[in-house]
């Protein structure tokens, strides 16, 4: 109380010296005029921002505390205090003397206090008043001894009065203020209050909001047991919350809990067969090398997005699949449909050349290479060469592979024998070098 005499006595000296000659220290308004001429006159210098006007012309009103003026019907008291907190902070905000600056921010604390002296909750908005002042102390941590922890503490008080309004005003920044102090001050009391809030406005957040709240517990939790347990916990009061089952599911994934991972996938799938969930159920299949429910949970999530972006990535996860599967042709025939969205890609290139390095392999598991086998290696090297003229940071790993399937290759002597072979020339590698071969159907450069 006595901090507040002082502010209030500093802020009002400061008016009441500039403006001794307009006659308002005993709370009439300035040079004989009526009251309403008086706030017209402080309205119209405050809505043009002239706040030195408007502290002239209305300082009256702020020593009086007029429920209402005589022909002005909409005159609210609560709204020029509002006001006179703006007129003092931006007033501040003009002065470079520090002494000044911090008396003029002292006067708008002063107003604050006077808005919770004189009216009740029924009145005035608690709620936004306490986010006024705390945005007060926070925006001036110079001005005000413990800045940070009086703006904390009038956060908290706005969050207890309505936590769901809370987690929505200005996309929650206000939680995120209260709950980085309540981190920082790393004790165990803290800690739970942080985390106790987190709760209580989770169901009320945006998906970025969240993403903060799952940041914070991170900091909050030592280890990623107690993280979990923490998770366990939540899951278990509420079996519905996906967002909590997803983070479990990651946290289970990193610890190499996999079993745990996959009962959550598919708990997620039952209630929530989205385009993530369904991913990371092929994902999942894929690290366990269950290629063919891979491949099932990759179609879906195919009807599940019309994004570029991820219908690439799912026909190249395809292609893979099919290709670890030891089915050639629809891996080459997804890892096209990748590379017909992005071209620029290296990716499907590089899975096409395999698939047609591997179909050689095939081909001649019971027998011997011919120059045939060998000449589709020109058409390997031709996807190669593509992949790193797309992606010039695959040149090394490329070069290596290039300067393999060259030797492979034809040789000379192949070249020469062979009627409708010549450098240069084109051929075709189809059925016409095997019946193994017939599917692929593209034409390549003798070399």
């Amino acid at each position: 109380m006595k901090k507040l005499i002082i502010t209030l006595f500093v802020g009002l000296f400061i008016t009441t010296a500039v403006f001794a000659q307009s006659g308002d220290e005993k709370g009439q308004p300035p040079f004989g005029m009526e009251p309403k001429a008086a706030y017209s006159l402080f309205y119209s210098a405050y809505d043009n921002e002239n706040y030195e006007n408007a502290l002239r012309n209305g300082r009256w009103i702020l020593i009086s505390m007029p429920r209402e003026i005589e022909g002005y019907s909409a005159f609210d008291l609560p709204t020029q205090l509002n006001r006179f907190a703006t007129i003092y902070e931006e007033i501040a905000k003009q002065k470079s003397d520090p002494s000044l600056k911090k008396a003029y921010l002292d006067s708008a604390d002063a107003v604050y206090q006077k808005a919770f002296d004189n009216f009740s909750q029924d009145e005035i908005n608690y709620y936004e008043w306490y986010l006024y002042r705390g945005r007060l102390y926070q925006e001036n941590p110079d001005f005000f001894e413990n800045a940070k922890e009086k703006a904390a503490e009038q956060y908290m008080k706005a969050y207890e009065l309505n936590p769901k309004e809370m987690a929505k005003t200005a996309d929650g920044y206000y939680v995120r203020v209260l709950i980085q102090n309540l981190v920082s001050k790393d004790s165990e009391e803290a800690k739970q209050q942080a985390l106790s809030i987190m709760k209580n406005v989770e169901s009320y957040a945006s998906d970025d909001l969240k993403g903060f709240f799952n940041k914070m517990r991170g900091r909050l939790f030592d280890t990623p047991d107690e993280q979990i347990t923490f998770l366990e916990g939540k899951i278990e009061s509420n079996p519905e919350d996906t967002t909590a089952l997803r983070q479990l599911r990651n946290l289970y994934e990193n610890e190499e809990m996999l079993s745990k991972a996959q009962e959550i996938n598919k708990k997620l799938y039952e209630m929530d067969p989205s385009y993530q969930t369904v991913t990371s159920l092929a994902n999942f299949a894929v690290k366990n090398g269950n290629y063919d429910e891979a491949i099932k949970y990759l179609n879906e999530a195919k009807t599940k997005t019309n994004e570029d972006e991820k219908l690439k990535s799912i026909y190249q996860s395809l292609a893979q699949a099919y290709l670890n599967k030891g089915n050639m042709q629809q891996a080459r025939d997804n890892a096209r449909k990748a590379k017909n969205i992005d071209p620029d890609w290296a990716a499907p290139y590089m899975t096409i050349a395999s698939a047609y390095a591997r179909t050689v392999s095939n081909c001649i598991s019971n027998r011997e290479m011919t120059r045939d086998d060998r000449a589709v290696y020109w058409l390997v090297m031709d996807y190669l060469q593509k992949a790193k003229q797309v992606d010039s940071s695959l040149s090394s790993t490329v070069n290596n592979q290039l300067a393999q399937y060259r030797q492979a290759a034809p040789s000379d002597e192949d070249i020469f024998f062979v009627e409708n072979w010549s450098k240069g020339g084109s051929v075709r590698i189809d059925g016409s070098l095997g019946s193994c071969y017939s599917w692929i159907g593209e034409s390549t450069t003798v070399r």
